[in-house]
């Protein structure tokens, strides 16, 4: 978590499974096929982060295995898209635009925080072997949906979590908050890069390949400032 520590101890796994590249365009789509019930990791003071997989997944991704896509993500969020009651700026068009109004309990009250926009990274080519695990329009893929919950105690004994869908990639993967902590043109942001795959070795355990997710997080840390959280998921 940024800025902030590196927590360890992650448990979990997902299982993949690749099918036949086209010949066209050397696409082959990618199921989830199984996973852990959980994956989880300790926060400390014994809270856990709890994710648990909503599987079977029917086309969750695909991988490029001859390289010529853009495969990578940016996720941005606008801390500051407006104040209620500042220069016309209303509650209808905070969410009208996607936002949230922050309550008056909330560290900056009327504020309007963005929504999380996703999109390609902008590098035309990821690479022979990159994995994208994520909704994309242009393959009709869904990414990860599960549900995430953060408690005290094994995951086994928390509530239900909150339905989100993962999107995890081999290439780059960047988190940006723009007026971060409500500082106009303050721009938090965050590069991830993982490590793309190989068809050739793709049902080798422990073979070539990393995931990861950058995800910026407005008001995420204890102390409410803002968090950008990293996952990363080695093959």
């Amino acid at each position: 978590m940024l800025p902030g520590s590196t927590f360890t101890g992650f448990q979990g796994f997902l299982d993949l499974t690749a099918g036949v590249p086209d010949s066209m365009t050397g696409i082959a789509v990618i199921d989830v096929t199984g996973s852990s019930t959980y994956l989880s990791l300790p926060l400390g003071a014994n809270n856990f982060l709890c994710i648990k997989p909503i599987v079977p997944v029917a086309g969750a991704g695909v991988i490029a295995c001859s390289g010529g896509f853009d495969l990578g993500i940016v996720s941005t969020q606008d801390h500051d898209i407006g104040v209620v009651g500042v220069n016309g700026f209303t509650e209808q068009s905070c969410q009208a635009a996607g936002g949230t109004v922050e309550a008056p309990t909330d560290p900056h009250p009327g504020v309007c925080n963005g929504p999380v926009g996703v999109n390609l990274s902008g590098e035309p080519d990821a690479g022979a072997g990159a994995v994208l695990l994520a909704p994309d329009a242009r393959f009709g893929t869904q990414g990860l949906p599960a549900e995430v919950s953060i408690d005290t105690g094994p995951c086994d004994q928390h509530p239900p979590g909150n339905l989100a869908t993962f999107g995890f990639v081999s290439a780059l993967s960047r988190a940006q908050i723009l007026d971060s902590n409500d500082e106009p043109g303050n721009t938090f942001s965050h590069d991830e890069r993982g490590e793309n795959f190989s068809c050739q070795a793709w049902t080798q355990e422990n073979g070539p390949g990393r995931l990861v997710l950058s995800v910026p997080a407005v008001h995420g840390a204890g102390n409410g400032d803002d968090l950008i959280t990293v996952f990363s998921l080695d093959d």
